[in-house]
């Protein structure tokens, strides 16, 4: 078995016996110009697919009356080997650049948050799922609930770059982010690949977008009503490919498909609703670090928020019961000793919705209550200040 499909295996874990209705396809690894391979995201079957759907309606985030905008922060890590592979700065910010452009419209946006470079000729090297790539990752992983972390090495088999799906693991997993070959920045050397398109294709599959041709022209496809069926990915930019007999064009300039960089110029209107579904339905804790940067909750919080229970020391936030809701819920949270406390509730654009608690109470467990009332539906975030300390929780109000 090629060493890439034996760790997309051991990473999707054994089929059992009574869900062998859809078998999971593997990454494509058709090669594309110089014999490059565009993408080694791991595949999902079709029962997993399916099951993210169903997630979705029942969260029924497809549509809010909330305006979705959401900065997410990105941790560079830069894996060199006797120098080689040690971008510039100046190709950083401009793979920055062409991420925003590339989802502009979109209602997400991306600022580098950091950069680090290691030098490590056992990490300059890796594949899919390989031993390498975790040992890396979990070394280097700046905060993966709240930041997008982009890797850049040498990989291996000709690579250009893989991610994972946002269902696939926890949201703090050290595995999340995107791993890049470092030829691929604008200014690369791996033309036609070369002006920053592997990013802007992998951060799709980060936020929950399958491939064009997922499925062929079988339905449901990818998921993605106007993006028309594709039979097989496409190469260079052949304009008037038409691979299946539904109505349409292969969406050769969309950002998952294959094409080259220079081809590439689009989402659509319903991947971008798929995105902000998906973030809201499977990685919320990219909202807290959205407010941290937008200065609602002040950048010192960002560490208390990144904890891994969740609480700044000596303060317990709780949780939100029942969640997600639809007329009324509960917020709970442990004050060490008495003092001022401040929970007020904001929506996705980092705009106040609400003051639940604005005064002086005493130690022990607290409960709040919280009635829709006039609330739309969608996603919030309520911020708990206390003492200098600030955490924040999802919650999301049903239609």
């Amino acid at each position: 078995m090629h060493p890439i499909l034996l760790a997309t295996a051991l990473i999707l874990g054994p089929v059992q016996p009574n869900a062998a209705i859809h078998q999971p396809a593997g990454p494509d690894l058709t090669p594309g110009p110089r014999g490059l391979i565009r993408c080694a995201t791991p595949a999902v079957s079709r029962d997993e697919a399916d099951a993210v759907q169903s997630q979705l309606r029942t969260f029924a985030l497809r549509r809010t009356d909330q305006a979705f905008r959401l900065t997410i922060p990105v941790a560079f890590h830069v894996i060199t080997c006797n120098g080689q592979g040690n971008v510039p700065q100046s190709q950083i910010d401009a793979q920055i650049r062409e991420l925003n452009s590339a989802y502009r419209g979109s209602g997400f946006s991306f600022v580098l948050s950091s950069v680090d470079r290691t030098e490590s000729c056992q990490w300059f090297s890796q594949l899919t799922g390989s031993g390498v790539e975790k040992k890396a990752k979990q070394a280097l992983a700046i905060d993966p609930a709240h930041h997008l972390n982009v890797y850049t090495a040498d990989l291996g088999h000709n690579l250009l770059g893989w991610s994972y799906f946002p269902q696939s693991f926890p949201e703090d997993s050290y595995l999340h982010g995107v791993v890049i070959h470092f030829g691929t920045l604008p200014g690369g050397f791996l033309a036609p690949y070369d002006l920053g398109g592997t990013l802007d294709h992998e951060s799709g599959h980060y936020l929950g977008l399958f491939h064009t041709f997922q499925g062929g022209c079988t339905a449901p496809g990818d998921y993605i009503d106007d993006t028309p069926f594709e039979a097989s990915p496409a190469f260079g930019c052949p304009i008037g490919r038409n691979t299946c007999p539904q109505p349409g064009d292969d969406p050769i300039r969309n950002y998952m498909d294959y094409t080259d960089d220079a081809c590439y110029s689009e989402f659509t209107g319903d991947q971008a609703a798929r995105m902000q579904a998906i973030v809201q339905a499977y990685r919320p804790s990219l909202f807290g670090a959205a407010l941290a940067q937008a200065g609602t909750v002040p950048a010192a919080a960002a560490q208390q928020v990144a904890r891994a229970d969740g609480a700044a020391p000596g303060l317990a936030f709780r949780g939100v019961w029942p969640n997600p809701f639809s007329q009324a819920t509960t917020l709970g949270f442990a004050l060490p000793r008495s003092g001022p406390v401040s929970l007020k509730l904001y929506n996705v654009a980092g705009e106040q919705a609400a003051v639940l608690v604005d005064g002086v109470l005493p130690a022990g467990e607290q409960t709040i209550a919280l009635r829709a009332g006039a609330l739309r539906p969608g996603m919030y975030f309520a911020a708990l200040r206390y003492g200098g300390e600030v955490v924040t929780r999802s919650v999301i109000l049903l239609p």
